[in-house]
């Protein structure tokens, strides 16, 4: 059995931040230790990670998801990458004096809720930069593989606003349409009802009067391509997603029924869950139910690792009413299953430390309380053990949901 899931095991992670500057020692604006990105993708390596997808969350951070897949990755490690604007970054479609990304909020909600769009060209200008970065390479780059992340975050309005949040989400996915066999890839936290709200207008088909970024300019100039935006005879933009049109939810936290909603939006939607989307007994519920087919894994690193406090941690142990999970390490109790090429696990290593190791050290040293796509086994044992699957199985399936969305 263990030379068989050996063989067969390999994981597919389609969240990882790799433009986070803790990737690059920095954390909250200090500096603690040089790039260690070779050594956290020989990592992802030994742990069987073949495939990772870069979040692209802002302008900025979709051009250094573009750099970083072409500097890192190889035959052993394919780097894909997404681009799109975060909810948590549409201010950067507003505000010309400041740069948004991820780790550059402005921790002011009276701010952003005032926020509006003044300088319409100034807007239309950054739209059409996001659309050119995606239309020179949607047919040229391979390693392109997603429109995102796009989205909604009613938990973050120390970011942005939820009219700048809506108003955003609604013009990127009007973008996406202008390259309708692209898969999208999104964000929705405690905002359900307006995600699907949203996102429904699309699957159904909505007309658009105002365009109030003029959208029809591209329009007039593009080639006509089945499911591309059309005007109609009353003069507006109809915007409509190809029946084939597949996206993911990623870093799923919702409720059951919202889990139901989403996968009912259409046959080509899918659910991706991380450690923040296993801390609760109702997020167990979820993993329970979501259907083997639609489930995708990822580590949203350096972000949602599993934790000892989480409902999830007793799930990595393949028995955990037999164990003493306050002192048991779960590698010892069936942990290490998922990870057939590793004698044990990797050190931790505290962030003001990890200068002073050995390039070998560092090799076997994981930064403590970053998370890194090497845990991408905790993830599948987690959800093995709710639904009573093995590994491999769990492996298996998800590896080839992936492939099917974001390709091999």
């Amino acid at each position: 059995m263990l030379k068989r899931m050996a063989q067969a095991l390999r994981f597919y992670d389609v969240g990882l931040n790799l433009t986070d500057p803790m990737y690059q020692g920095i954390y909250h604006g200090k500096k603690y230790h040089e790039c260690d990105i070779k050594q956290v993708l020989k990592r992802a390596q030994l742990a069987r990670v073949e495939t990772m997808l870069l979040t692209g969350s802002s302008l900025h951070e979709s051009r250094e998801a573009i750099r970083l897949s072409s500097e890192y990755s190889s035959d052993a490690t394919k780097l894909y990458y997404t681009l799109g604007v975060h909810p948590c970054c549409v201010n950067e479609f507003v505000l010309s004096e400041t740069r948004s990304t991820i780790d550059n909020p402005t921790n002011d909600e009276t701010f952003n809720a005032k926020l509006q769009v003044t300088d319409l060209n100034f807007t239309k200008s950054k739209l059409r930069e996001l659309y050119s970065l995606i239309a020179d390479r949607h047919t040229d780059d391979t390693k392109f593989r997603a429109i995102g992340e796009i989205g909604l975050d009613y938990d973050r309005f120390y970011y942005s606003s939820r009219e700048m949040q809506l108003l955003f989400f609604e013009e990127q996915l009007k973008l996406s349409c202008f390259f309708p066999e692209i898969p999208l890839f999104l964000h929705m936290r405690n905002c359900a009802a307006d995600f699907l709200s949203v996102m429904r207008k699309f699957v159904d088909g909505h007309k658009d009067l105002e365009d109030r970024f003029g959208w029809k300019e591209i329009i007039a100039r593009g080639a006509s391509v089945d499911y591309m935006p059309t005007i109609d005879s009353q003069g507006a933009v109809v915007y409509k997603f190809s029946p084939g049109r597949k996206f993911l939810v990623h870093s799923f936290t919702g409720s059951l029924q919202d889990m139901n909603d989403l996968l009912a939006l259409s046959p080509n939607s899918f659910i991706g869950m991380n450690g923040c989307s296993l801390k609760t007994m109702e997020n167990i519920e979820c993993a329970s139910k979501v259907p083997l087919d639609r489930l995708h894994l990822e580590t949203d690193a350096p972000w949602c690792d599993i934790r000892r406090t989480h409902e999830s941690y007793q799930y990595l142990f393949s028995n955990a009413s037999q164990c003493n999970l306050a002192k048991d390490d779960p590698w010892q109790h069936g942990l290490s299953t998922a990870y057939p090429d590793l004698p044990q696990w990797f050190k931790s290593v505290k962030r003001d430390k990890l200068a002073r190791k050995s390039d070998d050290e560092l090799e076997q040293a994981m930064v403590k309380c970053r998370n890194e796509p090497c845990t991408m086994g905790h993830v599948a044992t987690v959800i093995a053990n709710v639904k009573g699957l093995t590994v491999e199985e769990v492996a298996s399936a998800v590896w080839n949901n992936t492939c099917s969305v974001y390709g091999k």
